[in-house]
């Protein structure tokens, strides 16, 4: 199951690089893919809470708590964006920091 959530956010993480690159170039993404992208994140979270729950010894909490961090930061983008406003380029970058560390954290926690 960890194997299958390393590879979902690796999925995760490439649908964020279109969505980033698509920001940044002008056009704008369209909302479909970034509901996708943060489905899929929110599912990656829900399976790493369900095998931290089967879990005894040591789990990936802090991966879990940075993807529960870049969602409320994406979660706040979606909102923003939803409502007719523009958000500040800086939260995209907050984001995708606090992703990365949850990637990293989990690919240590994995390979260890």
């Amino acid at each position: 199951m960890l194997t299958f959530c390393v590879i979902l956010y690796f999925i995760v993480a490439s649908i964020g690089i279109y969505l980033f690159t698509k920001l940044f170039s002008g056009k704008p993404p369209k909302m479909l893919v970034g509901v996708i992208h943060g489905a899929l994140g929110l599912s990656g979270i829900a399976l790493l809470i369900a095998y931290t729950s089967f879990q005894q010894g040591d789990t990936p909490v802090i991966s879990i708590l940075c993807f529960v961090m870049a969602l409320f930061f994406g979660g706040g983008m979606i909102s923003t964006t939803m409502s007719g406003k523009k958000f500040p380029r800086a939260i995209a970058f907050i984001h995708i920091a606090i992703a990365l560390t949850g990637i990293f954290f989990l690919i240590r926690y994995w390979l260890h």
